[in-house]
């Protein structure tokens, strides 16, 4: 590879890029701009000559013929290249070969390269698509589809080691609530999701942290199968035996509840946040002073003193009747849960609204575009390797897409 004149035309461009509206305001762009044509051209002239050296070997000539050479244009994770592309038929099987894509790693008619693809689904684990499409890449902007099409393909996985722990914990505690997504071919596609953790790191500080939380969630199983999913974790992180109690809590949702077929000892808790704000704040409106009244019904199991309050409550409103009545069963089923959270063991209020949100459904919900469905677990996957603080690698990334 004749670096020289490489350097030479670089140094030409750098003096003619130098030359006119030279400012302080301009300075670091054009030395930026420098350095990425340089590397650009470096990147097309490495493969130029590999492209050159392999035509002109003993080597090639005893075993290929020329077919074509043609120029190829690639997006790469630095910019957009162009690069000659020769390709050859085998003199004995009369098969077809092209060198670049051995050493690039690429398939027919692929113009995106793998480390381009694994800079957009690297960016996508931690922002959506959309900003992969823009940002990902240096110097080149992509659509929005061409991420979404390299995520939906990626139906591998990754083997995360999970690390059986040396402290095992008295308590431990699972939240689980659902993401709601848009699919592509219309309706709406319920995600189960949840976290386990030990609890809090501190206690006494204001801005608290959960102790080794895992993150789990998929598009493709069911709340019963999500459990056995977070069963096997807490198997192999925790010896299940030596918990003096493990917490369950949600929404009270069935599918949350079903929990009991892999933790049957554990104790439920209703979700104070849905307890209060969308349950008794719906019967009982702003009213303090009655839904401190009804909490307390509740709690010293004076069921029918609820209801009655319930039933005053519906002559105010009588055309919320349906849906008043079908709020207070919900908490009469769930009184146990209720109970629980004055357990003197619970100490850490379920805060799964928070991570849904913050993990999941900003990417997820939130998001105008309709998913296919193995684009959706594929996204889903990507956040909870994120959310699991994992870093993904380019092996990752190879494991993931073949």
């Amino acid at each position: 590879m004749n670096i020289i004149s490489l350097i030479n035309e670089i140094t030409n461009s750098f003096n003619e890029s130098f030359k006119n509206n030279l400012t302080p305001l301009n300075l670091e762009s054009k030395i930026r701009d420098v350095g990425d044509l340089f590397t650009l051209k470096l990147y097309e002239n490495f493969l130029n000559y590999f492209d050159k050296q392999f035509k002109n070997s003993k080597e090639r000539k005893k075993e290929y013929n020329i077919k074509q050479t043609r120029v190829k244009t690639l997006i790469t994770s630095i910019g957009v290249i162009k690069v000659n592309s020769t390709s050859y038929y085998n003199k004995e099987t009369n098969e077809y070969y092209v060198p670049l894509r051995d050493i690039l790693h690429l398939k027919p008619y692929q113009r995106l390269t793998n480390e381009a693809e694994y800079q957009l689904v690297k960016y996508a684990m931690e922002e959506n698509m959309s900003q992969s499409a823009r940002h990902a890449l240096r110097n080149t902007v992509v659509s929005r589809s061409t991420v979404s099409k390299k995520i939906k393909v990626l139906d591998g996985s990754i083997d995360e080691d999970i690390t059986r722990t040396d402290n095992q914990p008295d308590i431990l505690y699972i939240e689980m609530d659902e993401i709601h997504a848009n699919l592509q071919k219309g309706g709406n596609k319920v995600c189960p999701c949840a976290i386990v953790h030990e609890g809090y790191e501190e206690d006494f500080v204001r801005r608290k942290k959960l102790k080794n939380v895992r993150y789990f969630a998929s598009s493709k199983l069911s709340y019963e199968e999500l459990w056995e999913v977070i069963f096997d974790y807490v198997n192999k992180k925790y010896d299940i035996d030596k918990f003096k109690i493990i917490f369950v809590s949600g929404d009270g949702a069935p599918g949350i509840k079903s929990y009991t077929n892999c933790f049957p000892n554990a104790k439920f808790v209703l979700d104070k946040f849905h307890y209060v704000k969308k349950h008794l704040k719906y019967i009982f409106k702003n009213d303090k002073e009655l839904r401190d009244l009804a909490d307390n019904y509740i709690r010293n199991d004076l069921i029918d003193d609820f209801k009655e309050l319930v039933n005053l409550q519906i002559k105010k409103y009588p055309e919320q009747e349906k849906y008043m009545k079908e709020h207070m069963n919900y908490i009469i089923n769930n009184l146990e849960g209720i109970k629980n959270q004055d357990d003197d063991d619970y100490k850490v209020h379920c805060s799964m609204e928070g991570h849904v949100n913050q993990g999941f459904a900003r990417y997820i919900t939130s998001s105008p575009y309709g998913f296919s469905e193995q684009g959706l677990e594929n996204k889903l996957k990507l956040l909870v390797y994120h959310a699991n603080k994992h870093e993904l690698t380019i092996e990752d990334y190879y494991n993931l897409k073949y």
